[in-house]
């Protein structure tokens, strides 16, 4: 094999193996965590303001927002039942995140005629901003149904 031939094969297996370091492997994205997960848990507070000094029993008791990968489970102030929105998208912004929600599937019941109100009371029915405010607490700005801030039941997850 010619010199000048060797050569130009180690070039280019080491210029390979640099790239190969340089770049992630392919399923690394999918590794990540979603941009809401700093979100992941209960969160109790919202609608009114949190009880001060809630052991994690309590907080779980009062919990009105509960956050996974996919859904977000919520209770409002005329339904205190658990709604569920699957989340369609997420963003990540510098200071918390918006969340796309599908619409509920269930149809609002009627309370002296008017229908009780499934959502958070933000300006778009389903999108939610999500702000931290501290380590341990959100709010949901512009959102009439969670005006008080909410904070999380126990370490995050």
């Amino acid at each position: 094999m010619p010199v000048k031939s060797a050569c130009r094969i180690v070039t280019t297996l080491l210029a390979g193996a640099v790239l190969a370091g340089l770049l992630p492997p392919p399923n690394a994205r999918a590794a990540e965590a979603p941009p809401h997960a700093w979100l992941f848990g209960a969160w109790a507070g919202g609608i009114l303001p949190a009880p001060a000094h809630m052991s994690p029993a309590e907080c779980q008791a009062n919990a009105s927002l509960a956050v996974t990968q996919d859904v977000i489970i919520h209770r409002t102030l005329t339904h205190p039942a658990a709604i569920q929105n699957l989340i369609v998208s997420v963003r990540g912004t510098p200071d918390g995140t918006i969340i796309v929600l599908a619409p509920p599937k269930e149809k609002p019941e009627l309370i002296a005629g008017v229908p009780v109100d499934l959502g958070f009371g933000c300006p778009s029915d389903n999108v939610l901003r999500v702000v931290r405010v501290g380590p341990n607490e959100i709010s949901l700005p512009g959102c009439s149904g969670f005006p008080s801030t909410l904070v999380r039941c126990g370490a995050p997850g």
